[in-house]
C-alpha cells in the first residue's frame, strides 16, 4: 500500500492520528465487512439485549419504589444507562460478535505493518 505523504509524518501514530478516516475506508474488506456487521441486529443476541435497558426501565417505575415521579424517572433512566452499557460489554459473548474498538485496533495494526514493510523497502 502507498501511504500517501509519508514523508511529512515522523511516525505511524502521527500518520494515524492525520489519517484514519481514509484509512478505515482503505481497510481490508474482511474487517470493514465485520464492522458494518458488527452494529447491525443480525444475531439473536442482539435482538435479546436491545430491549433489555427498556424494559428494566419500565419495571423499576411499575415497581413504585420511589414516589416522586421525577425522581423515579431519573433512576430508572440511570438504571437503564447502566444497563445499556453492560450489554455493550456483554455483546461479545452474547452475541459471538467482535467490539467495534477491537475490530478498530486491528485495522490499526494492519496499516502499522503495511508501515513498516514499507519502511523495510
Amino acid at each position: 500500500m502507498e501511504f500517501k505523504d509519508r514523508d511529512q509524518f515522523s511516525d505511524f501514530e502521527e500518520y494515524w492520528r492525520a489519517n484514519k478516516g481514509r484509512l478505515m475506508l482503505d481497510a481490508p474488506r474482511h474487517l470493514k465487512t465485520e464492522r458494518d456487521n458488527s452494529g447491525k441486529f443480525n444475531t439473536a443476541g442482539d435482538w435479546l439485549l436491545a430491549p433489555l435497558p427498556i424494559v428494566a426501565m419500565i419495571l423499576f417505575m411499575r415497581a413504585g419504589w420511589i414516589a416522586n415521579e421525577l425522581l423515579s424517572l431519573v433512576a430508572a433512566i440511570a438504571i437503564g444507562v447502566v444497563i445499556y452499557v453492560l450489554g455493550e460489554m456483554a455483546k461479545p459473548y452474547v452475541a459471538g460478535k467482535r467490539s467495534v474498538m477491537d475490530i478498530d485496533r486491528d485495522i490499526k495494526e494492519y496499516f502499522r505493518r503495511e508501515w513498516e514493510a514499507g519502511e523495510a523497502s
